[in-house]
């Protein structure tokens, strides 16, 4: 998510509001990677985008999954910019996309009808999105998860992300049918209120479909992924390589949809 309405253009600063959720602010621009800023957690990761963008008149670039719980919730069509990976799309500020808006000798040619986008030499700075993968849970799902610990082989033969999405879905998101309400915890009674209003928190049980971005800035590069997962070809294949990477290490690490030997260190 991009392009908010304030931020320092003179210098590049990088918040983190815990988990999966960083603040970087460059060039003018401001961009937010993850948006659950309500709790320190990683789940769910759209909570709070679809808000952020009706206040500010963010961009949001997402997976299609995401994409498609923004619209129904509100969020400008203009405002949405669904990928897959591969895609390079260049960033503007907020007055540059505001000036294009009224001045046609900026605007970058597009369909009839289709969102406005000024040139891209107006850009700030660009987005590489690439394909990405969520990482797995350790079978025996931990309290902590120390990124010390190494593991080895796996419990089925078809061991995969398949696994969060059900686990989500039938597990997790049903904790308040599962387990009886005199044993939850605060936290859990807490989750549990959040996850049961959808109207206002809003996010899928599916994955969607995981990405990383590759952020690059006057000849630099940042690569985030809030997962502990990739494909192999796509992080040497990469180009620009990243100067900085942001990198999530929680959970088993997932190296081309199948369980990593070895330890998240």
């Amino acid at each position: 998510m991009g392009d908010m309405k304030t931020s320092n253009t003179g210098q590049t600063t990088i918040e983190w509001f815990g988990a999966t959720t960083f603040r970087l602010c460059t060039r003018g621009v401001t961009i937010f990677l993850d948006t659950w800023l309500e709790r320190p957690s990683v789940l769910p990761n759209l909570p709070g985008a679809d808000r952020i963008a009706t206040k500010t008149g963010a961009i949001v670039i997402a997976n299609g999954e995401a994409i498609h719980c923004l619209r129904k919730a509100g969020v400008p069509e203009e405002q949405l910019i669904p990928v897959a990976g591969g895609e390079r799309i260049p960033l503007f500020t907020h007055a540059v996309r505001q000036q294009a808006r009224q001045d046609p000798s900026m605007q970058a040619s597009g369909p009839p009808g289709g969102p406005i986008f000024p040139v891209d030499t107006l850009a700030a700075l660009a987005v590489h999105v690439w394909p990405s993968l969520h990482c797995l849970m350790p079978q025996d799902h931990p309290e902590v998860i120390d990124t010390a610990t190494v593991y080895t082989g796996s419990a089925t033969p078809y061991t995969c992300s398949l696994d969060i999405t059900f686990g989500m879905k039938h597990g997790l998101l049903r904790l308040g049918e599962l387990v009886p309400p005199e044993q939850l915890s605060d936290g859990q009674r807490s989750f549990v209120e959040y996850v049961g209003d959808r109207e206002r928190n809003v996010f899928s049980h599916c994955d969607g479909g995981q990405l990383m971005s590759n952020f690059v800035v006057q000849g630099k590069a940042m690569l985030w992924n809030a997962h502990l997962g990739a494909y192999e070809g796509v992080m040497k294949d990469m180009q620009p390589k990243p100067d900085v990477a942001i990198l999530a290490i929680a959970g088993r690490a997932n190296l081309n949809g199948r369980p990593f030997d070895g330890s998240a260190a």
